[in-house]
Formats: C-alpha cells, structure tokens, sequence
C-alpha cells in the first residue's frame, strides 16, 4: 500500500450481521421514539459543530511555478491535480483554516508547495491573495498572512484538546474534495499515535470520516465545533479514500503555528539520542521489571545525551513526565526550553537512575533520515567506512544550505566505524574522494573502487551552511 499526502474524503459502509435476540434482551430494546431522539441529538450536534467551522473553512488555489514543479506535485501528491474545466491546469487546490480574525491561515505544507502565488476563497464568496508564508516541513504545516484590509474581521476557529480525544470519539472533516466547497463527512477516531515516515516529527490522529483529494490542510473538529486535528495524509491503494485518514493532533499542530506566527520558525530543543519501542525480547534481555518506557539505540554525536545515555538505557522520564512511546519521548524534549536543566529518570543495568541534561538547539541535519526518506530516494552504505549516504537531492541541500552544490550526503555513522572516528558527522556532504568528483552514487563507488584504505582516503566533505573540510580516513582507525 501507498502512503499519500493528499486531501480526502470517504464512504462508510455498515454491515449489518442479522442474529436473534433473546426474549431479555429483546425486552430491553430501545422504543422507537427514543431511537429518534438520540439520532436527532447527534444530528443536531454535527450541523451545530459544522457551522461554527464551515465559514472558517477555507479554499487555497496553489499558482504553481513551472511545468517542471506541477508535475512534481503531481508525483508527490496525486489527489491535488485539478478537475478539468474548473482552474487552470497550473493550479493546486486543498484546504485551509483559518485560526485569527486578521487572516491567518493553518494548512499542510504540501498544499501550497512551489507555489508562485496563493489564492485563497473563503466560504461566502470573498477572496484574498497571501502576502506571506512560512511553513515547517517537519511536521508538513505552512502558516498563511492574507493581505487583508486592516477593518476585516473574518471568521476563524479555535483549537481544542486533542490529547482529549479518545478511539471512537465522534469527529467530523470540512474540506474541499474534488473542489466541492465546503463538503463535511463524519466518522469516528480510530487510532491514536500513528507514526508516518513521511512526516517524522509528530504522531497522527486516524479517522475513518471522509477525506479525499482537496481536503488537504482542512480542519477534522470534535462536536464541539473544536479544531482537534489538520487532515494530512491517507492510506490508499487507489490514491483516494479508502477509510483510513490520518490528522496532525490539535496541540502539535498549534504549537508549530504559535512559533511560525511568534518567530517566523519553529525552534526545537534537541536531546540527540535514537530510540525505539519496548519489545518482549528487550525486555526479557535487560531483564526489566516493568514494560514502560522506551530504548536508547544510541546517542548521536555533539548532542547533549552523547555523554548522558549510553545504549540499551531505558528513558523512563522526561521532567517528571511518563515516556511510554518514541513520540512521547520527541515531544517533550523538542518543546523544553533551550539552556535550563531538564530531569530524565531512565534505567542501566537494572539500576534506576535520575540525571540532568542541559538541552541544545535541534541542528539542521536532525531530521534529516526521516526527510530523505519522505523523498524516496536510495541510500548506499559504504560497510568499510561504516557510513550511510545517499545522493543529494535538491530539497536536501535546501535544508542543509547548500542549494546547487553535488555530492552524497551522510545520513548516519556507525557509533565506533571507521568514518565516525575520523570526524564524519550526519549532514555533511561528500564532493570528493581521493581528488575525484563524486556527484553521484555511481561516482562515488567508482572512486571508493580505485581508493586505498592502507594509503588513506580523502573525503573533500562540505558541512551544513558551506564550510569545507578534508577527513583522511585510515586503515588503522
């Protein structure tokens, strides 16, 4: 199956299994009229959340820039092709909402990607053009300034809890499917704390209400008209709703949007430690007395957990807060303030034990795995060097500052390889090897073919934002 960033919409089908009641149970029935009540209740309670939402609920027309870049949304976002006869064939359309009476506007990053211009329509028929954006392709959020006029006050939304939201919680989706307009489709939660590999940096609501191509960025809401969660992504064999969804939570989803608005970025802190979920086997082999928690793998180089946490610690903590999953763990310590001491309790050994760390800002090339990954591109490992690389895309030099150079990028050392010794770090960008341009995979294994440990090889690596370096890397290390 295909996981797609895309707008959606679905179909619920119920199937009915017919059984016999028993004489109790039948007496127990509920009457008819009472039946209707409740249906009328729930009914009732989605038209109230629908138009508190509806009129906040926004268009976003995407201008793309070239023929180049709307094939490429194309590839990377299927659902967003326009429907013949309704804009033009450079146009993208998915869905906003807005959050401020001035005009500022939530939605997914991949809506408005290579966009040259942003259009966005609201419900009554008004239509802006943005005069700003900043967006985080962490978590696939992009916040919209409309250019309005200072004595408009438009209609927005508010946020709600999302941590509140439980499986089997109603929830509805307002959007603009296959661009038809303000269209909202109800469903219930149906999982929490999915994790995407194409968008690392939070965890997902899933819903089985409808989404399809254009609701993209729009608002799934609880019956309370509240904003609980952005419609992101869906998985589908088809490219279309097939009655999985999945939403970025509310309370992420307003944290970004508060800094993006506050500082035109979000500023993470950075713990620097991999890790991965409980299993039996850990369990059983670290001999624990408890299944709560989550694993160290290893800490990463010039983070502040490189000296803290060693390899098969189990974090319990993190300033007095549970951690029983990986993103649990990610969103505590990428919201702790920057230069203070933070508390985390983890276990060595079986020996509990409470240590404080200071906590550093995230570095650019933090989340780089998981962005390479979302770009499907092929890594290499270089087993001798105990390196993992893959070749530099544009998107990836973007993000480490290093638009039009070529090379591969390192995208992990070995603890203890030969590379890591030597003072390869994650994000630096290999252009050379041994004197010989390496701008592609094949280049560079044909250059590591000609190259001779025992003589030492030469790496000519370029690091985030543009210095340049030479690593001699050898056989004794």
């Amino acid at each position: 199956m295909s996981l797609k960033a895309i707008s959606f919409h679905f179909i619920l089908l119920l199937f009915l299994v017919p059984f016999t009641l028993g004489q109790e149970n039948a007496a127990q029935s509920v009457p008819a009229d009472g039946v209707q009540q409740r249906a009328s209740e729930l009914s009732a309670a989605f038209r109230n959340a629908s138009e508190r939402v509806i009129p906040a609920a926004v268009k976003i027309i995407s201008h793309l820039q070239t023929t180049e870049d709307r094939e490429a949304m194309q590839i990377q976002i299927p659902a967003l092709r326009t429907l013949p006869g309704r804009r033009n064939p450079g146009d993208s359309s998915g869905t906003g909402i807005l959050i401020d009476s001035k005009g500022i506007v939530l939605t997914n990053n991949h809506v408005i990607a290579r966009a040259r211009e942003i259009e966005v329509e609201l419900p009554d028929g008004r239509k802006y053009y943005a005069k700003k954006y900043r967006h985080d392709p962490e978590t696939d959020l992009a916040v919209i300034w409309l250019d309005v006029a200072e004595t408009d006050e438009l209609p927005y939304a508010v946020f709600g809890d999302s941590d509140a939201m439980e499986i089997g919680d109603w929830v509805l989706a307002i959007g603009n499917p296959f661009e038809l307009d303000s269209t909202v489709s109800a469903g219930i939660i149906s999982a929490k704390g999915r994790l995407l590999q194409q968008v690392q940096r939070t965890e997902f609501l899933q819903t089985d209400a409808a989404i399809n191509p254009g609701n993209s960025g729009g608002p799934l809401i609880n019956l309370k008209g509240e904003i609980i969660g952005i419609n992101t992504a869906i998985l589908s064999r088809t490219g279309t709703n097939q009655g999985i969804g999945f939403a970025l939570p509310s309370n992420n989803a307003q944290w970004v949007a508060k800094q993006i608005i506050a500082k035109g970025k979000v500023e993470r802190a950075w713990l620097g430690v991999v890790t991965k979920p409980l299993t039996l086997w850990d369990i059983r082999r670290l001999e624990l007395k408890q299944r709560t928690g989550v694993l160290v793998e290893y800490p990463l180089q010039n983070s502040p957990a490189e000296e803290a946490l060693k390899e098969d610690d189990v974090i319990l903590s993190f300033d007095g807060q549970p951690v029983n999953a990986v993103y649990q763990l990610q969103r505590l310590t990428e919201r702790a303030k920057l230069g203070e001491d933070h508390e985390i309790i983890f276990i060595r050994g079986g020996k509990r034990y409470k240590i404080v760390v200071e906590m550093k800002p995230m570095p650019p090339t933090a989340g780089l795995i998981g962005s390479v990954l979302g770009d499907s591109v092929q890594s290499y490992v270089d087993n001798t060097l105990s390196l993992l690389l893959v070749q530099a895309t544009e998107p990836i030099l973007a993000r480490l500052k290093l638009s039009g150079r070529q090379g591969l990028v390192v995208l992990a050392t070995i603890p203890g390889g030969r590379a890591e010794k030597a003072g390869v770090n994650i994000g630096m960008l290999i252009t050379k090897v041994d004197g010989k341009n390496v701008p592609t995979r094949s280049a560079y294994v044909a250059a590591r073919n000609e190259s001779d440990l025992s003589n030492g090889i030469t790496l000519d690596v370029v690091l985030p934002g543009g210095a340049e370096q030479k690593i001699v890397i050898k056989l004794g290390q």
